[in-house]
């Protein structure tokens, strides 16, 4: 199966209803949590156990730890072919009215409601499992579309692995031994479990299938390949850990994962340390990442495009990293995107680093408390390429490594509350030393949109993700019309037309994504040479063209505005005003 959707609500951190919680994965195969501290990022990680198994929540997990409202979790899972199969093998009987809830696209609906009661003595939890009928359109009492969790469905399910923040040598331990004995004993179970009361000798040779020496040379040799694009200099040994092997009544073999430095051309490097504890926290959460990354190498899985075998939950994938491994580790994961891996693969970050928009089939999700609770947006492939009118994805590719170009810390300004948009570098220069002078309390990101024609463009991402947008631009000859509702100056026609009316839709939209609209008329310097500006604060005309008008936006600052900036007149300089509003704003 394949995870579509994944819904969460009163569980933990996370409340507001399902709408405003979900994730959407289709046709996505790596997915960035992010947004505001403590609204539960690493939180939804934890969600997806409690559908996949029959694991029960404790008072703990629920909503601020109230039984007033239900926890509730909602997967949509797509089906295909090898999934009935196995449904057919399994329960025969129940295949025709498993496929009563699959939807014409071939997907299936499950919810998973937990209620906290008290009887006399305890806290009790009540759990009730649902299945959506797509002919009634209403939620059956019917748990997993007839089958069962535990019998079928949770084998179809995409089985979750959760990469902590802080692992411990055992866990890393415990990833290996579990992919290769879950591989060792699928091979029992489907040829010679029979044999397994013969003789010590047939042992040893089951065992030499169980744990076939080919395969774990050729897994080993597919994750130094992706672990050494982090770490270049380190290899991971997979090695057989026990001492007694061959026993009557042990079948099984532990292997012990070792950390060892190599020279450039590739030899061993004995006199740096390389044990787990001199190895680093961050070269351990990647070697984890590898090794999961090519669990299906070891279990021999063959690679269908839309089959998702796991669901990889990693928690805050920057921790312990250098920024150039960060990078290098932030291409391995948006890679899962591009092949026919196994895998999905959700994170939560902190990290602006982690975010790339160039990336294709990946999601971004922005994650946001407010007084109802919290609420999740989400962006994908089709938003932005509406976002930037691109006909064909390799189009949007091309025009997201544009923005990028013009500003390649812009992924910053999606953990801010609000941004302002600016021209370029010649307005963002002035304004970031005006904001050193005020020291505002409000998280103000300023944007260089590099040309004026890009900010529409912003505009409606930052909508999507529910961040406000204020606009500085020109109105290079535009005919400005009236104030609108909002005391903010229409257009009708050339960008700033467009700039308008995406700064109208904005301050309609809920929530409010709007701020203020201001413009220099015509532009910068000349708005800022008009009459109503004190002498000692007007723009000087003895500038020189040839320095670029960056540079001496600059000037202008160091040698006008800053030295004059308590002047009593300092508000009649557009630029200083404007910022001043933009600070105060508030819809409230």
């Amino acid at each position: 199966m394949r995870l579509i959707n994944f819904c969460v609500d009163n569980f933990r951190a996370i409340s507001g209803g399902l709408e405003n919680n979900s994730i959407n994965f289709d046709g996505s195969n790596t997915i960035f949590i992010f947004g505001q501290n403590n609204v539960g990022k690493s939180t939804f990680l934890a969600a997806y156990e409690f559908m996949f198994s029959d694991r029960s929540p404790m008072a703990d997990d629920f909503y601020k730890r109230s039984g007033s409202k239900s926890m509730e979790f909602e997967l949509t899972l797509g089906v295909d072919q090898y999934d009935l199969k196995y449904i057919q093998e399994k329960q025969e009987k129940k295949v025709a009215s498993f496929k009563e809830y699959l939807a014409e696209n071939s997907t299936i609906r499950i919810k998973r409601t937990f209620s906290l009661s008290s009887d006399k003595t305890k806290l009790k939890v009540d759990k009730k499992d649902r299945t959506w009928n797509p002919k009634s359109q209403k939620w059956d009492d019917n748990a997993f579309g007839s089958i069962g969790l535990i019998q079928v469905f949770q084998a179809l399910m995409p089985t979750p692995i959760l990469i902590k923040a802080m692992p411990s040598e055992q866990e890393v331990e415990s990833v290996v031994n579990d992919i290769l004995a879950s591989k060792a004993k699928l091979k029992l179970n489907e040829t010679e479990f029979s044999e397994l009361t013969d003789a010590q000798e047939t042992v040893r040779k089951l065992q030499e299938k169980m744990y076939s020496p080919e395969i774990i040379r050729n897994y080993q040799s597919e994750v130094n390949n992706q672990f050494q694009k982090l770490f270049p200099d380190i290899t991971l040994e997979i090695e057989d850990s026990d001492k007694v092997k061959w026993t009557e009544d042990k079948f099984g073999k532990k292997f012990n994962v070792s950390f060892k430095k190599q020279n450039i051309d590739g030899s061993r490097n004995t006199e740096i340390p390389s044990n787990y504890n001199s190895i680093g926290h961050g070269a351990v959460r990647s070697a984890i990442f590898s090794l999961l990354l090519m669990r299906d190498i070891a279990e021999e899985l063959p690679r269908h495009a839309d089959r998702k075998e796991y669901l990889i939950l990693f928690e805050e994938p920057e921790l312990f990293l250098y920024p150039k491994i960060l990078k290098s580790l932030r291409e391995l994961i948006y890679s899962v995107s591009d092949l026919n891996y196994p895998y999905q693969i959700l994170c939560a970050s902190h990290s602006p680093q982690m975010i790339d928009l160039a990336k294709r089939n990946s999601t971004l999700v922005r994650m946001v408390r407010s007084n109802d609770g919290t609420k999740m947006y989400q962006i994908k492939d089709e938003d932005l390429r509406e976002a930037k009118g691109s006909s064909t994805l390799e189009d949007l590719k091309q025009a997201m490594y544009e923005v990028l170009r013009f500003n390649p810390y812009i992924c910053e300004s999606f953990y801010a509350d609000e941004v302002l948009l600016v021209e370029g570098p010649t307005e963002e220069v002035i304004i970031r030393g005006i904001l050193q002078k005020l020291n505002p309390i409000k998280d103000l990101f300023i944007v260089n949109c590099g040309t004026v024609n890009n900010m529409p463009f912003y505009q409606k991402v930052y909508r999507k993700f529910a961040i406000r947008t204020h606009v500085i631009c020109d109105t290079d000859e535009a005919e400005i019309g009236n104030l609108d509702e909002f005391s903010n100056p229409s257009f009708t026609s050339g960008i700033q037309g467009s700039i308008y009316l995406e700064h109208l839709i904005n301050c309609n939209s809920v929530p409010k994504t709007g701020g203020l609209l201001r413009v220099h008329a015509t532009t910068f310097e000349v708005a800022h040479v008009h009459e109503s500006i004190n002498l000692i604060l007007k723009y000087p005309n003895n500038y020189s063209q040839n320095h670029g008008k960056p540079f001496n936006a600059n000037k202008y600052w160091l040698e006008v505005l800053e030295p004059n900036f308590n002047d009593t007149n300092i508000d009649s300089v557009p630029i200083v005003f404007y910022l001043k509003e933009i600070i105060q704003f508030s819809w409230n």
